[in-house]
């Protein structure tokens, strides 16, 4: 029962977000991407791959955060009042846009296939390269959940963007006396990103035989955890929508 009300909400989301015209902007940058770089004829896998890959992970943040903006919004209390509670509700707006992302990079490898197949693309390759694909939206959706305005509160989401930025720009405090204090800390920081750096790589090389199984895993707990902490640090505060 409340898998099917999550469910409906989602289709009520995903409707929504069409209604507004926001897909608009999803489709036509998705299109665009395909237009510019994988309309050659010489694309090969390994560039449709590198390219979707590098596309979804950044359209997740985008979408995402456009769909949570859209659960943000007085109208929605209506929604917190019925059995579906604040899990539902969270739930639904991320599987939402985990579900529209996962529907552009659809496009994507589907019209490169159709209009521009690279030599040796078939089914092998499309499950190999898209599984790691599918699982990093469902990881950066579920990091951009947790960054959210919507679910954290001020002082733990600049917490987190601390910890992101460490792990992710540390290259830039070479230079600097300081690095030698963030470095500890950048060494255990990065461990958090490496399941979305694996997982591109694994996308990009489809080859399984180097723990590449262990990289999915490493993709799906990583988000589950993630969205746990956004769904427990939502139910736990005061939450005033349409605030901004």
């Amino acid at each position: 029962m409340m898998l099917r009300r999550i469910a409906n909400w989602t289709r009520f989301v995903l409707t929504e977000y069409s209604r507004s015209g926001r897909i608009l902007i999803e489709l036509t940058i998705t299109i665009a991407l395909w237009g510019l770089f994988l309309q050659k004829y010489n694309t090969t896998t390994t560039q449709l791959f590198s390219l979707t890959g590098l596309f979804t992970m950044a359209l997740a943040l985008y979408t995402t955060s456009s769909i949570l903006s859209l659960g943000d919004r007085a109208q929605n209390y209506i929604v917190l009042t019925r059995p579906l509670g604040r899990r539902g509700f969270l739930l639904g707006l991320y599987c939402a846009a985990v579900l529209l992302v996962w529907a552009m990079g659809a496009i994507v490898i589907a019209l490169t296939a159709i209009l521009n197949r690279p030599a040796g693309f078939g089914l092998p390759q499309l499950w190999y390269g898209s599984l790691p694909l599918l699982l990093n939206v469902a990881l950066i959706s579920a990091v951009t959940l947790l960054l959210s305005s919507l679910v954290v509160r001020n002082l733990p989401r600049l917490l987190l963007l601390a910890v992101l930025a460490i792990a992710l720009y540390s290259n830039t405090w070479n230079l600097s006396p300081v690095f030698r204090y963030l470095s500890p800390l950048q060494s255990l920081f990065s461990r958090l990103i490496q399941p979305a750096i694996a997982g591109q790589r694994l996308a990009v090389s489809r080859d399984y035989t180097s723990g590449g199984l262990f990289v999915l895993v490493a993709q799906f707990a990583l988000s589950l955890l993630l969205v746990n902490l956004a769904l427990l640090s939502f139910g736990k505060r005061e939450l005033i929508l349409g605030k901004k």
